[in-house]
């Protein structure tokens, strides 16, 4: 189980807490308003009222026992900012904090943020991937280069093994499993010999341009 603090109960902040504590974590919720404070009480750990841009006040509920804090402080910026700047010195391992632009995201990095988040665009980035690459099913971003994708088999593969289809040698893209979803098996790590069925899912690693030019390749 791990332990979260959300800050700023607005609609994001507040499903975010509510899911983190769905599945199972230790969350504390904050937020000024006592109004969302009431919303929130019966559904996480624990939850209180107070003001981010009081350092005494984060002193006594936060230590460095939290494994990551989620800051939603809406157009807030400034709470958000010196948020992230008081939770650096309390020792938090990780912060992830919701931008509304660009320049907000860099100070946010400056002062210390681990991850930015720009909810509408991530969401309408990943419709946009969704719709105009049917294939691809699910991405997980690893670094600026690399990612790790699931991918539904292509007509092309189906039917051949992968030491017929050279993935690594032709496209520079490792196969780590194979999901059947007709029979709820996944298989990982194939064999050289194990033959590629339509219905399955991939799930490959490489580099996004070596992914990108094998999905070109296989349409």
């Amino acid at each position: 189980m791990n332990n979260y603090v959300v800050i700023g109960l607005g609609n994001f902040g507040f499903n975010v807490a509510k899911n983190l504590a769905v599945k199972g974590n230790n969350v504390l919720a904050i937020d000024s308003c006592s109004e969302q404070i009431d919303k929130i009480k019966d559904l996480v750990n624990d939850s209180v009222i107070g003001d981010v841009k009081n350092e005494q006040f984060l002193k006594e509920f936060i230590d460095n026992t939290i494994d990551a804090a989620i800051i939603s402080t809406g157009e807030n910026t400034f709470d958000s900012i010196l948020a992230v700047h008081f939770l650096k010195k309390l020792g938090v391992q990780k912060i992830i904090v919701k931008a509304h632009d660009k320049t907000h995201g860099q100070i946010l990095k400056v002062t210390g943020a681990d991850e930015i988040i720009f909810p509408e665009k991530d969401i309408a980035e990943w419709w946009a991937n969704r719709l105009s690459e049917p294939n691809l099913i699910e991405h997980l971003p690893l670094s600026e280069e690399y990612s790790i994708v699931e991918y539904a088999c292509p007509d092309k593969f189906a039917g051949s093994t992968l030491k017929k289809l050279q993935l690594r040698s032709k496209y520079k893209i490792l196969l780590i499993a194979v999901k059947d979803i007709l029979n709820n098996d996944f298989i990982l790590m194939p064999a050289a010999d194990y033959v590629l069925k339509p219905d399955t899912v991939l799930i490959l690693m490489g580099k996004k341009e070596d992914i990108g030019k094998m999905k070109v390749e296989v349409k």
